[in-house]
């Protein structure tokens, strides 16, 4: 019988997610948390697992057995997105000759409509940072807001992929291994000038000793905003994210734009923001006057 060393397998594999299917920092290192918790509590060789392994993985994930708290249907897909793609990878080098994910489903998830902030809120928290010291704060909020960036596209953003003239931002290797062109409102263009000039990048747009600025920096800093801004919904880069989106579908600019723009793979991911910002929906209920 063949030994199989899960320690090395698992390093191997992480260097696929990262190397050949190109996925972003935190999707690698959410996986293999769920799949080594996974490995743990089966607690067997992978040529060896079988779907009822799987079943008894999710149930128990179900009941908050594995992570000590509730956990949302969201979780659970994710989890078992994670083992889906590991056992697609030992699939594909041999390691394992019959898949137990291949009938595993995906529990039915229900949309929820993202929150999203007004005009006036993103106003709010760009005038926050109005100090010639947070300049670069207020690049990161404008660029998150104006762009529609996810918070690791723009920790990753380069300095050769922003340009002014004509204005836009190249997105490399987005999620699901996209690149995209962002036009960037030639408003906010004189902010990320000024930002460039007296921060002098170099690598990347936005870095920290040559390093890219780290994801939790950029929380902190939306959140801070929000505070000071006096803005009480829960905050965070994501909202501007849906921000940007819901804007653009209230200003009548059609979905497929709003998706390419956001480099959603399927119209059917956008489309939630036809429901939250149909224009027609607004005015006719302001109608309503007491």
């Amino acid at each position: 019988m063949v030994y199989i060393d899960i320690e090395v397998l698992l390093r191997t594999y992480e260097d696929y997610l990262r190397h050949v299917r190109r996925s972003s920092e935190n999707t690698v290192k959410a996986y293999m948390k769920d799949i080594k918790r996974f490995f743990t509590y089966v607690n067997k060789s992978p040529k060896d697992v079988e779907r009822k392994d799987v079943e008894s993985f999710i149930k128990a994930l179900s009941k908050g057995e594995i992570t000590g708290g509730n956990v949302t249907e969201t979780t659970v897909s994710r989890y078992i997105s994670s083992l889906k793609t590991v056992f697609d990878y030992l699939e594909l080098i041999g390691v394992v000759t019959e898949n137990p994910m291949e009938r595993v489903r995906h529990p039915r998830l229900r949309k929820k409509i993202p929150s999203f902030l007004t005009v006036e809120e993103v106003k709010a928290m760009l005038s926050v940072y109005d100090g010639e010291k947070q300049l670069k704060r207020k690049a990161i909020i404008a660029l998150l807001y104006f762009c529609g960036l996810r918070v690791g596209e723009l920790c990753n953003l380069r300095v050769e992929d922003v340009s002014f003239y004509p204005p836009y931002v190249k997105v490399v290797m987005g999620k699901g291994n996209k690149d995209r062109l962002v036009p960037v409102s030639e408003s906010i263009v004189p902010l990320l000038e000024k930002y460039v000039e007296m921060y002098k990048p170099r690598i990347y747009f936005f870095e920290n000793k040559g390093q890219p600025i780290h994801p939790a920096t950029v929380f902190r800093i939306v959140k801070r905003s929000a505070q000071k801004a006096g803005i009480t919904k829960h905050i965070h880069p994501h909202t501007l994210r849906h921000t940007f989106a819901t804007h653009l579908i209230m200003n009548n600019v059609n979905v497929k734009i709003v998706q390419e723009l956001l480099g959603h793979t399927n119209l059917s991911t956008t489309s939630i923001y036809l429901h939250v910002a149909d224009k027609e929906k607004f005015d006719a209920v302001k109608k309503l006057v007491i």
